[in-house]
C-alpha cells in the first residue's frame, strides 16, 4: 500500500470548500450582528448614566473578544497542525455556536442584574477564542488546496464573509422592519442570535464528512507555537501589519452603521443598506482580485489597491459628512470595501501560505491574523467612536484608515524576501 495521498473527487473537493468556507460565514455573522445590534444591547446589558458611554461599554465588549483571539489562535491552530486542518475547524466552529447560544439566551440587565454583562462578555470571549483558531485552519485549509490558485481558494474565505456582512444586516433590518423598537428591546432582537445557532451543528457535520487538507501531515509530538516564535518572530509580525488595514477596513465597515445613527442622524434602515451591499460586493469581488493576482502578481495588485483606499478614505468621508444621505452611505462604503477589503485584503491568506513553511502554517497564520485583529480590528469601532466624540470630527475614519494602510503597505514590501519561503519545508528552519 502507498500512503501517498489520492486526487480528491470534483465533489469531495467542492464539499471540503463549502464546510470551511461555511465556518468563516458563522464566525463573521456572529461578530458582526454584535456591532449592528451595539445600540440596542447598550440599553439592554450596559446601562449608565449617558447613552453615549453605555455605547462605549458595548462596543468595549465587542471588542473584548479579540483579546481571546491570540490564546485561541495559539492553541487551536497548534492542535490543527499536530492533528489535523479538519479536526481543528469542527472544533472551533462547535466553541463559536456555544458562544453565540449564550448571547441569545442571556436574560437582560434589568431581569439578573450584573450577571447580565458577565455572561455576555464571557460569551464575546469564548466566541473570539473560537475565532482565533478558525480563520488560520480555514486559510490554511483553503490554500493548501490548489498551489497554482492559492488566492483564489484562500480568497473563498472573504466571500464567506461578505455573505455573512450581507445576511446579518439583512436579517437586521428585516427585525427593523417587522418589529417595533418595544418589541425588539423586549426579545425580537435575539432572533438573529438563534440563527447562528443553527448554523453552528450544520457547519460542523459538514467539516466532519469532509476531507482532509492534502498538505496535512500528522505531527503529534512537535510544538508549533515554540517554533513560530522561535524561528518565525519577523515574519509573525509583518503578518500583523499586512492584516492591519484590511481589519481596520472590515470594522470600520461594521462602525458605520453605529457612525450614521449617532453622528449623521440617519434612520436604522437606512444606517443597515450600505452594509447590505458592501456585504454583497465582499461576496462577488475578492476570488477576482485574488485571480488577478494570482496572474499577475499579488503584492503589486494589492499595493495599488491599498493606496487608493488609503488616499480616497479622508476626501470621502468629508463628502459623506459634508452631504449625509443613504446613497452617499453606500457609495462611500463601497468604495471602502471594493478597494481596501476586496483589492487588498482578499489575497492576504495566499500571502501568509507563501511566507509560512507548510509544518506549522495553521499555528503562524492563526497567530499573525489574531494579534493583527486584536491591535486593528476589533477594538476599531470603540477607537473611532472615542475620537469622533473628542474631536469632535466625524471625518475621523478615513485618518484612521489611512494610518494602517500606509502600515500594510510597508509589511507588504517587506515580504518579498520571504516569497515562495512556503512552498517547501528545510530543515534549517525546523
Amino acid at each position: 500500500m502507498t500512503n501517498t495521498p489520492h486526487a480528491p473527487s470534483n465533489a469531495r473537493l467542492w464539499l471540503s470548500v463549502l464546510a470551511t468556507t461555511l465556518g468563516g460565514v458563522l464566525e463573521w455573522y456572529d461578530l458582526i450582528l454584535y456591532g449592528l445590534f451595539a445600540v440596542i444591547l447598550s440599553h439592554l446589558f450596559f446601562p449608565a448614566t449617558t447613552a453615549g458611554f453605555s455605547l462605549l461599554l458595548s462596543l468595549g465588549s465587542f471588542g473584548v473578544a479579540f483579546v481571546a483571539r491570540p490564546i485561541g489562535a495559539a492553541w487551536l491552530g497548534s492542535y490543527a497542525d499536530r492533528k489535523g486542518r479538519r479536526q481543528g475547524l469542527v472544533l472551533s466552529s462547535l466553541l463559536m455556536t456555544v458562544g453565540t447560544g449564550l448571547l441569545a439566551v442571556v436574560p437582560s440587565y434589568a431581569t439578573i442584574g450584573l450577571a447580565a454583562p458577565v455572561i455576555v462578555v464571557l460569551s464575546r470571549l469564548l466566541q473570539g477564542f473560537a475565532a482565533g483558531g478558525e480563520f488560520g485552519g480555514a486559510a490554511t485549509m483553503l490554500a493548501e488546496r490548489s498551489p497554482k490558485y492559492r488566492g483564489v481558494y484562500s480568497s473563498l474565505q472573504w466571500s464567506a464573509g461578505g455573505v455573512a456582512v450581507t445576511l446579518a444586516s439583512a436579517v437586521a433590518w428585516l427585525v427593523h422592519q417587522a418589529f417595533s423598537e418595544a418589541q425588539i428591546l423586549a426579545w425580537a432582537w435575539r432572533l438573529p442570535f438563534a440563527l447562528g445557532m443553527v448554523l453552528g451543528p450544520l457547519t460542523a457535520w459538514l467539516r466532519l464528512i469532509s476531507d482532509e487538507s492534502p498538505e496535512f501531515r500528522r505531527q503529534d509530538n512537535h510544538q508549533p507555537v515554540r517554533e513560530v516564535i522561535r524561528h518565525e518572530p519577523l515574519r509573525l509580525l509583518l503578518g500583523m501589519g499586512l492584516v492591519s488595514a484590511g481589519a481596520t477596513g472590515s470594522y470600520l465597515n461594521i462602525y458605520m452603521p453605529t457612525l450614521a445613527k449617532t453622528q449623521l442622524h440617519l434612520g436604522d434602515s437606512v444606517s443597515f443598506i450600505g452594509t447590505m451591499v458592501s456585504g454583497i460586493l465582499t461576496i462577488l469581488l475578492p476570488p477576482l482580485f485574488a485571480l488577478l493576482g494570482d496572474k499577475v502578481g499579488r503584492r503589486g495588485m494589492m499595493a495599488v489597491m491599498a493606496v487608493a483606499g488609503g488616499v480616497m478614505a479622508w476626501p470621502l468621508f468629508h463628502f459623506l459628512v459634508a452631504f449625509p444621505s443613504g446613497l452617499h452611505l453606500v457609495l462611500v462604503q463601497a468604495f471602502l470595501v471594493t478597494t481596501v477589503y476586496c483589492g487588498y485584503y482578499a489575497s492576504v491568506p495566499a500571502l501568509f501560505a507563501e511566507i509560512f513553511l507548510p509544518r506549522n502554517r495553521t499555528t503562524a497564520i492563526a497567530l499573525s491574523y489574531a494579534l493583527g485583529q486584536l491591535v486593528f480590528g476589533g477594538f476599531t469601532p470603540m477607537i473611532l467612536s472615542v475620537l469622533v466624540t473628542y474631536f469632535q470630527d466625524k471625518t475621523i475614519p478615513g485618518l484612521y484608515l489611512l494610518g494602517t494602510v500606509v502600515l500594510s503597505l510597508a509589511c507588504l514590501a517587506c515580504t518579498r524576501q520571504y516569497a515562495g519561503r512556503g512552498q517547501s519545508l528545510t530543515s534549517g528552519e525546523r
